[in-house]
């Protein structure tokens, strides 16, 4: 990604002296990646949990939303954040996932 749109495209919600660091440091993405053969989805088998970035400007909410409906996931929605909702909201995510741990155990 341009670095010069890392910010507003990927991390909005993040202070610029961060996310010029985080588009310093990112790693180019392949066509492969995207591409590949993934196998069974372990959603099919395996709980689910999904954080939805309200404000993604990567994948849209509506998308995530969908994803999560198609995989069966226990949804949480963290308003207004970005892409990187692990960074900016890091206290959403981990509730969600410390739930997931209650609920599998």
């Amino acid at each position: 990604m341009d670095p010069a749109k890392f910010h507003d495209v990927f991390a909005q919600d993040l202070p610029r002296s961060q996310t010029r660091v985080m588009a310093t440091a990112q790693r180019p993405g392949s066509v492969g990646g995207l591409s590949g053969a993934s196998g069974v989805p372990a959603w099919r088998t395996v709980p689910s949990w999904y954080v939805v970035a309200t404000a993604d400007r990567v994948i849209p909410a509506a998308a995530q939303r969908f994803m999560a409906e198609h995989a069966g996931s226990r949804v949480v929605e963290a308003e207004g954040a970005s892409h990187v909702v692990m960074m900016s909201r890091p206290d959403t995510v981990v509730r969600h996932i410390e739930a997931a741990y209650r609920a599998t155990r």
